[in-house]
């Protein structure tokens, strides 16, 4: 069987272990990105006439026709859904192939994207065998409907197939086929790496939480020290990257098996590295190993710096103590570190604001104070709040369930004009915060010159953030223009603009 993966945005781990089954199998399998430049997938710009430019939807569709795959399979976002239906229709207006969408919002919503006519079937959760099974199914010519995840319609019903067992070990699993991206993504530059799936905790907020619910608290599991470590070398030796991005959720939940990984990644690999982590587990012993192994920043999920909001609000329960205690651990360690955070949380507004000021200002070490929007995924708790503090109403709910309403880089789901003019403002303030002396700081608060920030054009914020990132020698930062000059060259140099 003949199988193409379309997807937009960066490179998607999970489609290369989805692709790796199947290769295995015997299947073949190819990619068709849409990069999502300059879109609202591009977490820098947003710029529609540049977005125009780069769009490759002709050139994925002609694709299609030329090559005939038996089976066309979109990894959907909730933030790509409408980008995804829209392509699917045009995809089968053109010819007839059979069509699947998997990911994470056809598992939180898959009774209504089923519903779609261009959409054959829905794989639900983890989707590696299950996807293999419906490919092997389809390649017999007599089609299995009754294949746990898959969804399917039969005679104008809906079969709603029950969910399988989360994969028991990681380590069963074949490398991510990374060749998939080949063509799409810098290897030298930049390694993305996942040692485990799912996440510790379930934030409102956050789809993990809903996966939490879907397999019983059983979906977070770890990779073993010998499974990672013989990926990072095998891939080390056929891209010899210079960094490697730790995809977890929170690497650091294990100190026993952290050590390890460190004291081996240091030998082996060696090379910068980041990672995403929780204050609740980070402490001295850890921040010391990995500054040793060449951990040069380490990206925390604040979200808020109201205690009140992250425990009632987003069920993220870490206190203000810890916070403190991470950040303070980081300078002592001279350990740089992100902090991410969140604008349109219920409840929130220019005082909540002021002090993620007061308390990030005097910071030595800190990165970057990352600014994300509130982005609403169906069935998630904080949908419930929200609508219970009207921030959302049935119709706004009903949007976000067909994916029309917000993301998380440019467009905010904030109805009220003075909250967003606040959040425009403190956006601004936050990004360029870190290059900023305190007695400026001090300067600009004591006189609100931040509540004109909002007219700050956005290229200088984007210089300023530049100046922070060589300043701090953030690679990560560094590597988006690479990305930008990648695809510029493939387009108007090198004659190529899908796979």
């Amino acid at each position: 069987m003949k199988v193409v993966f379309i997807h937009q945005g960066r490179e998607n781990l999970g489609i290369e272990y989805l692709s790796s089954i199947l290769k295995k199998a015997g299947h073949q399998t190819r990619l068709l990105l849409e990069p999502g430049l300059f879109s609202k997938e591009d977490n820098v710009f947003h710029l529609p006439f540049l977005e125009k430019i780069f769009c490759r939807k002709q050139q994925i569709l002609k694709e299609v026709q030329r090559s005939k795959p038996d089976l066309v399979a979109f990894s959907v976002y909730t933030s790509t859904y409408l980008w995804a239906c829209e392509t699917a229709k045009a995809i089968k207006q053109n010819r007839d192939i059979k069509i699947a969408f998997g990911g994470i919002h056809p598992t939180l919503v898959p009774e209504k994207v089923i519903e779609n006519d261009c959409v054959d079937f829905v794989v639900v959760g983890e989707g590696e065998f299950a996807l293999l099974e419906l490919v092997e199914a389809l390649s017999t010519g007599k089609l299995n409907y009754q294949i746990d995840n898959v969804w399917f319609k039969r005679k104008g019903q809906t079969i709603a197939n029950k969910i399988r067992p989360p994969i028991e070990n990681l380590d069963s699993l074949p490398h991510p086929d990374k060749e998939l991206f080949e063509d799409e993504v810098r290897y030298k530059d930049d390694y993305v790496i996942l040692t485990s799936r799912g996440c510790a905790f379930s934030c409102t907020f956050c789809c993990e939480s809903f996966l939490n619910k879907l397999y019983n608290n059983k979906y977070f599991r770890r990779r073993s020290i010998d499974s990672v470590m013989q990926e990072l070398n095998f891939m080390k030796e056929k891209y010899n990257f210079k960094e490697v991005m730790f995809f977890d959720s929170i690497l650091f939940t294990d100190k026993k098996w952290l050590r390890e990984l460190m004291n081996r990644f240091r030998k082996e690999i060696n090379v910068p590295f980041r990672c995403t982590g929780h204050v609740n587990f980070f402490d001295w012993e850890i921040g010391k190993m990995m500054k040793e192994s060449g951990c040069y920043c380490i990206d925390f999920g604040v979200e808020s710096m109201s205690e009140f909001t992250r425990k009632n609000v987003l069920k993220r329960f870490s206190s203000d103590e810890q916070l403190k205690k991470a950040s303070d651990t980081c300078d002592k360690l001279k350990l740089r570190y992100d902090a991410d955070l969140m604008f349109g949380l219920p409840g929130e507004g220019e005082k909540e604001y002021l002090s993620t000021i007061d308390f990030f200002s005097h910071l030595k070490y800190l990165n970057r104070l990352k600014c994300y929007n509130l982005a609403y995924y169906p069935r998630t708790e904080i949908v419930k709040i929200a609508k219970e503090k009207k921030m959302l109403d049935d119709i706004d709910i009903e949007n976000i369930a067909e994916g029309r309403i917000g993301d998380w880089f440019h467009r905010d789901s904030i109805k009220d004009k003075k909250l967003k003019r606040i959040k425009d403002n403190f956006q601004a303030f936050y990004k360029i915060l870190p290059v900023l002396p305190q007695s400026w700081t001090k300067y600009i608060i004591t006189h609100k010159l931040y509540r004109k920030f909002y007219l700050l054009p956005s290229a200088i914020v984007i210089f300023i953030q530049l100046i922070i990132a060589l300043r701090h020698r953030d690679y990560r930062f560094i590597i988006y223009p690479l990305n930008y000059l990648h695809h510029f060259r493939r387009k108007y140099f090198y004659g190529k603009s899908n796979n």
